[in-house]
C-alpha cells in the first residue's frame, strides 16, 4: 500500500469517526430533549390533575358548610366549581398526550365529577326545600365520599404513571449517556491517534522525497564529473588534432613565416576562448546561445568554409552551457578533422529556433554540414564522440541525434529551456 493511498484511507476513517461523534451526539441530545420534554409534560399534568382535584374538594367543602349552616355565603365554593370542575377536565384532555390508558383514567374522572356534583346539586335542592335531614342522609350514606375518594385514587394514579415516564425518560438519557461517553472517548482518542500517524506519514513522504532528489543530484552530478573526466582525456586528443589542423589551415598558401605563426597564434588563442565559454561561466547566471556558438566555431572562421548562423535571442541558463558547449565543440571538432570545416569549399549552416509544446518551451539545434568529400557508406557514428554527446543531451534533458545526407552530416539537438 502506497503513501497516497495510506493516507486517503486515514483521511477516511477519520471521516467515519467524526460522522460516528455526530451521531452519539445527536443521539444524546435527543435523549436529553425527550426528557425535558417529559418533564414539562409531566409538570402540566400534575398541576392541572391537583387543580382538578381541588375544584372537586371546593365544591364538597360549599355543599357540607351549605347543609350545616344553611347560609348561602358557603355556597360561593361550590358554585364556582360547578362552572370550573368540568371544564378543568375537559383542558386536561386536551392539553396533554395521553396514553390511551390515561386517557380512560380522565375521562373517568370527568364521569365521576359529574355524578358527584348531581349528589351535591340534590342535597341542596333538599335542604333549600328544608327536607335537611334527608339531604344529610344523603351525605351519610357515603355515596359522594366514595365517588370523591375513586376521583382522588385515579388523580394519584395517574401522578404516578406521570412521574414513571419521567424517571423512564430520565433512565433513558442516562443510559444513553453513559454508554455515549466512553465510546466518544474511543472516537476522539482514534481521531488523535490518526492525525499523529497521518503527520508522521506526511513526514516520512516528505523525507523520502527529499531523500530521492538528492539521490538524483547526486547520480546527476556523479555522471556529469564521470563525463568530464572522461572528457578532459578525450579533449586533450582532439585538442592536439585541431591544433595540427589550424597550423596545416594556417599555412595553407601562406609564404611569410612570421605571419603564418601570427595567424596560428591568434586562433589558437581563438580556440581557448571557445573552451572556456563551452565550460562556462561559474560567476554568470545567463550566457546567450549564439554567443557559445560564435566562440566555439571562432578557430575555424578562416578554414575556408562558408559558416552561417540563424536564429532568435535565446538565454541559456549557466547549467546548460558546459553540456551544450560540449556537444557544439564536438561537433566542431569532428568538422575540422573530417568535414565541412576542413577543406576549403565547405559549407557549414547552423541555426536553432524556439518550439512551444503546451506550457513548455523547447530549443531546437540545428548543424548542417556540406563538402566536397565523398561521405562512405558506412561511416562510424558511435564513437568515444557520440557517447559524449548523448550524455550532454541527456544531462539538458533532451534528445541529440546525427545523421550522414549525401553531402555531409546532420545534427540536431532538442532540449527544454526550462529542464536546462
Amino acid at each position: 500500500m502506497t503513501a497516497s493511498t495510506l493516507s486517503r484511507l486515514i483521511i477516511l476513517v477519520v471521516c467515519l469517526f467524526l460522522a460516528g461523534i455526530i451521531v452519539l451526539l445527536f443521539q444524546t441530545t435527543a435523549a436529553e430533549q425527550r426528557a425535558r420534554e417529559q418533564a414539562e409534560a409531566t409538570t402540566r399534568s400534575l398541576v392541572m390533575l391537583r387543580r382538578s382535584l381541588s375544584i372537586g374538594l371546593e365544591t364538597e367543602t360549599g355543599q357540607r358548610g351549605y347543609l350545616l349552616t344553611l347560609e348561602p355565603r358557603y355556597l360561593e365554593p361550590y358554585l364556582r366549581g360547578q362552572d370550573t370542575w368540568l371544564a378543568a377536565i375537559d383542558e386536561l384532555r386536551r392539553s396533554l398526550s395521553l396514553t390511551p390508558e390515561q386517557a380512560a383514567k380522565v375521562d373517568r374522572i370527568r364521569e365521576l365529577a359529574r355524578e358527584k356534583l348531581k349528589e351535591e346539586a340534590d342535597t341542596i335542592a333538599l335542604a333549600k326545600q328544608g327536607r335537611v335531614e334527608e339531604a344529610i342522609a344523603v351525605v351519610r350514606s357515603d355515596a359522594g365520599k366514595k365517588i370523591m375518594d375513586e376521583i382522588r385514587n385515579l388523580t394519584i394514579a395517574l401522578e404516578e404513571e406521570e412521574q414513571t415516564l419521567v424517571t423512564q425518560r430520565l433512565t433513558e438519557a442516562a443510559v444513553i449517556e453513559t454508554r455515549t461517553w466512553p465510546i466518544l472517548y474511543l472516537l476522539v482518542g482514534g481521531i488523535l491517534v490518526l492525525v499523529v500517524i497521518g503527520f508522521w506519514l506526511e513526514k516520512r513522504s516528505a523525507l523520502a522525497e527529499m531523500s530521492a532528489h538528492e539521490a538524483d543530484a547526486l547520480r546527476a552530478a556523479s555522471e556529469r564529473s564521470d563525463l568530464l573526466a572522461r572528457e578532459l582525456n578525450h579533449r586533450v586528443k582532439n585538442l592536439f588534432a585541431v591544433i595540427l589542423s589550424i597550423v596545416s589551415l594556417s599555412g595553407r598558401g601562406e609564404t611569410n613565416v612570421k605571419r603564418a605563426v601570427e595567424k596560428i597564434s591568434d586562433r589558437i588563442h581563438a580556440l581557448s576562448i571557445a573552451h572556456a565559454v563551452s565550460q562556462g561561466q561559474l560567476e554568470a547566471k545567463t550566457v546567450p546561445l549564439a554567443d557559445v556558438v560564435k566562440a566555439t566555431i571562432e578557430p575555424y572562421s578562416e578554414s575556408g568554409a562558408a559558416i552561417s548562423m540563424d536564429g532568435p535571442d535565446v538565454v541559456l541558463p549557466v547549467r546548460a552551457i558546459t553540456p551544450f558547449g560540449l556537444f557544439v565543440h564536438e561537433l566542431a571538432t569532428n568538422a575540422a578533422k573530417y568535414g565541412a570545416l576542413s577543406e576549403e569549399g565547405g559549407r557549414l549552416d547552423i541555426s536553432w529556433s524556439l518550439d512551444a509544446e503546451g506550457a513548455e518551451t523547447k530549443v531546437r539545434f540545428l548543424w548542417w554540414e556540406s563538402s566536397s568529400r565523398q561521405v562512405p557508406e558506412k561511416a562510424p557514428l558511435d564513437g568515444f564522440g557520440s557517447l559524449m554527446m548523448t550524455q550532454s543531451a541527456r544531462q539538458l534533458k533532451g534528445r541529440g541525434d546525427r545523421r550522414w545526407h549525401e553531402s555531409g552530416i546532420v545534427a540536431e539537438l532538442v532540449f527544454p529551456l526550462s529542464e536546462s
